[in-house]
């Protein structure tokens, strides 16, 4: 009898009167899921024992664009069926579908996920957003974290929380036209342009990083996989045209990158080359190098080295020239402070010139040796490197432009210093354009050297 009546008070607990007559009519409140500012998620249930997910605004903090009709026609494993809205002047309430299982943020605490698990989640996620993106009124989710995104209890994911709330009013905390959650929106977010598809992928971004690091921030100190460490910084360009601009493109990275499925693929290409490898190698490493390598002197660099004897020449090359060791770990990551560091301590150039940082867009100025505000910690690029090297010995090439033919919106002094690189061979022997080691940097700095050097003595 008591477990009757206790049952009964909680079935009968929605007295709310700013609640729609429709909504109580409909639903039973079974829990309070989440309260948070003007928004409160409840547990309900119809009359047929069926249960579902309402969520409750409070008109009074928040504006609100009702899309329920939009999102009623939603067909997709992923994505929760929306069942109804009701609304009065006090609230507006959605309900959804209920999604059993548990959101990754606790999945992830509780499992031990390897980069293959992370990889099929994310893979799955990207699936769900390219049906969101690709309709004829493409669905932007714009709060992709891991608070919404529900793993089933066979590894299903599905995507929750489709908020129909637009513009937080000013005087109620913040005066920000802002949606989605801090850590895990893009800077459009804040109002910068208009948000699109590439918002999503921002977001899917940092999810993948906290995935593989625990952390939604950059930490150099956490070494990522190569392959999904580019794919996290594409997704999460400062700039929407730096990302990628559809999930699908996010999707096949991904697949590529999957330890798993480089291992199947580089077994079946040694299976079918080993045959020709013998024989073709050592001719192909002898024409590459003899068609990418053209010594500054007859005497300066013997014709044929490889590139690993190449670094180790520049190291010794730099060391011997400026007393320095700080190229000695070759293999090591470089970073914008180690080329800061060449900068000022190997060339002589003033600190305050080296580290001014521009707060206004990158653009040649006598005031700033580098016109990007990055920090020391950022890893270095070749073409960055390049940059660096030739403008600390001749300002004038990079400053010049007028040779330019288009705008392909990469910065122009970079685009011009590796044009005159690539001309006069200060590049040879760095043949990746990402990030580069110690022992590239200074291949880099002793080629420019050696370049110019020859240049003055011509």
């Amino acid at each position: 009898m008591e477990h009757d009546e206790l049952l009964a008070s909680i079935l009968n607990s929605d007295t709310n009167p700013e609640h729609p007559a429709e909504f109580k009519a409909r639903y039973d409140i079974m829990e309070c899921l989440s309260e948070q500012q003007g928004i409160t998620t409840f547990l309900v249930m119809d009359h047929n024992g069926n249960s579902a997910v309402a969520k409750c605004y409070d008109r009074s903090l928040w504006t609100l664009a009702d899309n329920s009709s939009i999102l009623s026609n939603l067909d997709h494993k992923g994505l929760p069926k929306q069942i109804a809205s009701f609304e009065n002047e006090d609230v507006l309430i959605t309900v959804r579908e209920y999604v059993e299982g548990i959101p990754l943020s606790r999945y992830a605490q509780e499992n031990e996920l390897s980069a293959e698990e992370i990889i099929r989640i994310c893979t799955e996620l990207c699936d769900i957003l390219a049906y969101l993106h690709h309709r004829a009124e493409p669905i932007i989710h714009r709060d992709i974290k891991p608070q919404n995104i529900i793993i089933g209890s066979d590894g299903s994911v599905s995507l929750i929380d489709f908020d129909i709330a637009r513009v937080y009013r000013v005087g109620h905390e913040t005066d920000t036209v802002f949606f989605g959650t801090l850590a895990y929106a893009p800077p459009e977010q804040y109002g910068f342009s208009q948000t699109d598809a590439r918002t999503d992928i921002y977001s899917l971004g940092i999810v993948l990083r906290w995935l593989l690091t625990g952390s939604t921030k950059k930490n150099k100190n956490i070494r990522i996989y190569r392959p999904l460490d580019r794919i996290i910084r594409r997704c999460t360009a400062f700039s929407p045209e730096d990302r990628f601009s559809d999930v699908l493109q996010v999707k096949s990275a991904l697949l590529a990158a999957n330890p798993k499925s480089q291992a199947v693929r580089m077994g079946g290409f040694i299976l079918c080359a080993l045959l020709c490898l013998g024989i073709l190698l050592y001719g192909g490493i002898r024409l590459y190098r003899y068609l990418t390598y053209t010594p500054f002197t007859d005497d300066a660099i013997p014709g044929y080295i490889s590139d690993e004897e190449r670094i180790h020449d520049a190291v010794s090359y730099m060391k011997e020239k400026y007393s320095t060791s700080m190229f000695d770990v070759t293999d090591d990551i470089a970073t914008v402070g180690d080329l800061r560091s060449a900068m000022t301590g190997l060339y002589g150039l003033d600190r305050d010139y080296v580290y001014a940082i521009n707060e206004d867009a990158p653009q040649e100025n006598e005031a700033y040796f580098m016109p990007w505000g990055w920090d020391d910690g950022q890893t270095l690029n070749r073409d960055i490197a390049v940059y660096a090297a030739v403008k600390v010995h001749d300002p004038a090439i990079v400053a010049d432009w007028s040779g330019l033919k288009d705008d392909n919106g990469y910065y122009p002094g970079v685009r011009v210093a590796t044009a005159f690189a690539e001309k006069t061979g200060i590049m040879t022997g760095v043949n990746r354009p990402g990030d580069i080691t110690l022992g590239e940097l200074a291949l880099i700095l002793a080629n420019a050297d050696r370049v110019f050097e020859t240049a003055k003595a011509g």
